[in-house]
């Protein structure tokens, strides 16, 4: 009788049990905040990656941007990021056109960005590190889908 019982509650907890953790998705995984911000003027555009490659030999990496030269310009790329008001800093594409930059502010917290956190980007076309061109500058902040 007690085998009986074990085998009616034991092998269906199981089964449930190791299809809930067959289904998991990593957190990284659960919702995308993938986001592009661009320059007001053509030339610069910056992704916020959720999760993906990160630098070269670096392995995938969580929260993440990646600074992007768009166009032939003679301008270089510079990006400021925030996250949860709290300025992170800022970095410089001064590569040329077509080359992109990764650049992680967010590696200071334990688990990179959390739920609900406002990301905050601003990204501008330059002459020169903090050389702006203030009529390029666009800014934008949103709210983390799932960290």
């Amino acid at each position: 009788m007690t085998r009986s019982l074990a085998r009616r509650v034991l092998l269906p907890l199981t089964v449930a049990l190791t299809a809930i953790l067959a289904t998991s998705n990593p957190a990284a995984a659960a919702g995308n905040d993938d986001y592009t911000v661009y320059t007001g003027q053509w030339g610069g555009a910056v992704d916020f990656i959720d999760y993906g490659p990160g630098a070269a030999g670096g392995g995938d990496n969580d929260d993440y941007l990646v600074i992007r030269d768009i166009a032939a310009d003679g301008h270089g790329v510079q990006v400021w990021a925030w996250l949860h008001g709290k300025y992170l800093g800022t970095k410089y594409n001064g590569s040329g056109a077509w080359t992109s930059v990764i650049y992680d502010p967010y590696t200071i917290f334990p688990n990179n960005v959390a739920k609900g956190e406002v990301i905050g980007l601003k990204i501008c076309l330059v002459d020169g590190k903090d050389n702006l061109i203030q009529p390029s500058c666009s800014s934008l902040e949103w709210p983390s889908i799932d960290g």
